[in-house]
């Protein structure tokens, strides 16, 4: 008789395309796995369950992005300290509940893994009467306390410092995995030869590219324009992604220059930033993550407050990339990072596979028991305070209701 597939329930939201990138790779690991079957369903829960109010939280989220940085980069750290089972925590982990409840009760899932914090899978459980292994897969190099949850069976992590400050909000050690963030797998493979690609794409094998993510920056023209007066020559591959509405812009403003060349939703980026000599991007970490394993020289351009900025902060102290805050020195920077890398080629900094690894703890937790929770477990351990939202945090406190450090061991 055939073994029974594993449910697997892995839910992400589209804030972005990191969250949704992490599940995919997951998702590949899990088919691709040897020694169980596995079924997976990737759920955006947000958008399921409130799909009008979704689609408005997301415009939102691009426009502050763009238009208020500095207010984003405000919410981020007086939220940095927030607790799940106070009235924000409470809030915003309730949104989905009904829609969880109700895919828990239909799919009957072996474990549930979050690339995103809307963590309604608790309440969801709670008022089922059911208990699942939840994991948390954390999609960034800056800890935001929104993804702490006492009832998590496992977090995984992309650094010791992460898990370091994890442990030191009361989480035992032996929950947080370091594995780095999973990658789809054609972002470690062989790469195919320069010659196929550019053959594949309609480019000259023969002359220098410089990858520019500009569906997801801001001041796309004055940016281009800066880029144009590159010393180097060099040909401006310039993704727009989604933005249809950007890529006709871009595509009408530059269709004289044949040095630009705009592209749309590449699904395989890989390959062009196999024949890249520099990419340009925001300081998403699934991007750098992808573009740092395979060895291209990365340039941050204007990276957000928040996340993003902890993002490349944590990669510029390792070298790995080059920021720049404005249109006149992401100039410069480029056309450092492409002369440093024809002086001695860019290293592929080593990544654990990430998937792989949290595939097989996913297997090994959810095998070894999926009983009921200690009732001492349900006991409200409060979270630390970020070091990073204290001093924000102090004026919204009663509202929030944040508290300061305590010594409670989950």
């Amino acid at each position: 008789m055939e073994e029974r597939a594993w449910k697997i329930l892995i839910v992400y939201a589209r804030f972005g395309d990191g969250h949704y990138q992490v599940s995919k790779a997951l998702e590949q690991q899990f088919a691709s796995h040897p020694g169980a079957r596995f079924e997976v369903h990737l759920v955006d829960l947000f958008a399921e369950a409130h799909p009008a109010m979704d689609a408005i939280v997301r415009c939102a989220y691009a426009k502050s992005m763009t238009w208020f940085p500095k207010t984003y980069g405000w919410s981020y750290r007086v939220t940095n300290g927030m607790k799940y089972d106070r009235p924000l925590g409470r809030w915003l982990h309730a949104f989905g509940q009904s829609k969880m409840a109700s895919l828990l009760q239909t799919i009957k899932p072996d474990a549930v893994i979050h690339t995103f914090p809307f963590l309604a899978t608790y309440p969801a459980m709670a008022s089922s009467g059911i208990s699942i292994p939840t994991y948390t897969v954390i999609t960034d190099y800056e800890l935001h306390t929104r993804w702490i949850h006492p009832l998590t069976d496992g977090y995984f992590v992309a650094t010791e410092e992460m898990k370091a400050q994890i442990a030191g909000m009361g989480i035992r050690e032996d929950r947080i995995h370091v594995t780095g963030i999973p990658i789809r797998g054609q972002f470690r493979g062989e790469r195919r030869s320069r010659l196929e690609i550019c053959g594949e794409k309609g480019l000259d094998p023969d002359r220098a590219y410089v990858l520019v993510m500009i569906g997801a920056l801001s001041d796309p023209e004055r940016l281009v324009d800066s880029l144009l007066k590159l010393e180097l020559s060099a040909t401006l591959l310039l993704v727009a992604g989604r933005n249809a509405k950007l890529c006709r812009r871009l595509a009408k403003r530059y269709e004289s220059r044949t040095e630009v060349q705009v592209i749309g939703y590449a699904d395989h980026i890989e390959a062009y930033m196999s024949v890249a000599s520099c990419i340009v991007t925001k300081a998403g970490a699934v991007t750098l993550t992808e573009a740092i394993a395979m060895g291209v020289p990365v340039v941050v351009y204007k990276p957000m407050p928040g996340q993003e900025l902890g993002n490349a902060e944590y990669w510029d102290r390792k070298q790995a990339l080059r920021m720049a805050k404005d249109a006149a020195s992401v100039r410069a920077a480029v056309e450092l990072a492409i002369r440093s890398r024809e002086d001695a080629p860019a290293c592929r900094i080593g990544q654990t596979d990430a998937s792989r690894v949290i595939v097989a703890e996913v297997l090994r937790g959810g095998g070894a028991g999926r009983t009921a929770r200690r009732s001492s477990e349900l006991a409200s351990p409060a979270v630390r305070i970020a070091p990073a939202g204290r001093e924000a945090g102090e004026a919204l406190r009663g509202f929030f209701e944040i508290d300061p450090p305590f010594d409670t061991r989950i």
